[in-house]
């Protein structure tokens, strides 16, 4: 059963620094280290009561996205990766920026609590990470909740829910991929991976795919976690950048050889043509780390590159 709230709280000065990362499983983050989740900056805090526990997710909405007004507005859900929060997703990516400038929701769901660490929250993901998947969190319920609430509250072109996620965020976004596929027009996976057994749906949807040779968290060529993560979230294995990229082939029914552009430290995999017009972009960072990368920090800024797949400044 679900119950909905909503807190307007005082609006709180937020500076992104130019190269701001943020960084995922047992990673420190560039800023807003000691910021709880009810700290916001001018965005609204949404309580959900799932399977009587209460469940929170930061809206940002753009001026003219209530019910009744005359443009419908794409939505982009943005998960967080474990030790995380909303707060340190949305203060890190900088996509509300984005969004009030190109006029899209954007949704940043938090997590449960993953170890023993105050205000620090994961996904139950399939394996990864910590307790939310040893206490079996059904977060893809969650999710479920909060597509409905938003879609409730505010003006939404259900054909244009889009989610991204970070690490464990990534994990989970491909699951939600999978299990609300009907809903979900096109998903972006930073340094996570498809660590999945199965998948229920076969449905052909966008996926942009971005992940760092250097990675140690979630290895770019799979393989098991480093000694640091597990210690706080448990051992798993990772699927590589490449299983994700199969997968996704096959999924949209992409042409095997895509179009190839190299600019040193990124190489970006363009596939076209593909089932449904949908369309996958592979990205791969030369020794790129476990962050979600701006510029000039890791040579590729991909927040700007969700907006710009998705095509949410295309209004």
């Amino acid at each position: 059963m679900t119950s909905r709230g909503t807190t307007r709280l005082a609006s709180l000065s937020a500076l992104l620094v130019a190269g701001l990362v943020l960084s995922g499983c047992a990673s420190t983050f560039a800023a807003a280290e000691d910021t709880t989740v009810d700290e916001v900056d001018t965005s609204d805090i949404h309580t959900l009561e799932i399977d009587g526990v209460n469940r929170n997710y930061i809206a940002h909405v753009p001026d003219g996205a209530a019910i009744g007004a005359p443009l419908t507005l794409p939505v982009l859900v943005v998960l967080h990766g474990a030790g995380s929060n909303a707060h340190k997703m949305e203060t890190a990516t900088g996509l509300s920026d984005l969004a009030t400038a190109d006029n899209f929701i954007v949704v940043y769901p938090s997590g449960t609590q993953a170890a023993d660490i105050p205000d620090q929250r994961a996904w139950n993901a399939e394996g990864c990470c910590g307790l939310p998947v040893r206490a079996g969190v059904d977060d893809v319920e969650f999710i479920t909740a909060v597509l409905d609430d938003v879609e409730e509250q505010y003006a939404v072109d259900t054909s244009r829910i889009f989610v991204a996620g970070f690490s464990n965020g990534g994990m989970m976004t491909y699951r939600l991929s999978c299990e609300l596929g009907d809903r979900i027009a096109g998903i972006a996976v930073v340094a996570g991976a498809f660590n999945l057994t199965g998948c229920e749906s076969d449905a052909a949807t966008d996926a942009l795919i971005v992940h760092g040779t250097g990675d140690l968290t979630v290895p770019y060529l799979g393989g098991p976690t480093n000694p640091r993560t597990a210690a706080r979230f448990g051992q798993w294995t990772n699927a590589s950048f490449a299983t994700a990229r199969a997968t996704w082939i096959e999924r949209d029914g992409c042409e095997e050889t895509p179009e190839t552009e190299v600019s040193a430290p990124v190489t970006i995999e363009t596939f076209t043509d593909c089932d449904d017009d949908t369309k996958l972009e592979a990205v791969t960072i030369a020794d790129g780390t476990h962050v979600w990368p701006l510029s000039p920090t890791g040579g590729f800024d991909a927040s700007q590159a969700v907006v710009s797949f998705f095509g949410l400044g295309d209004e």
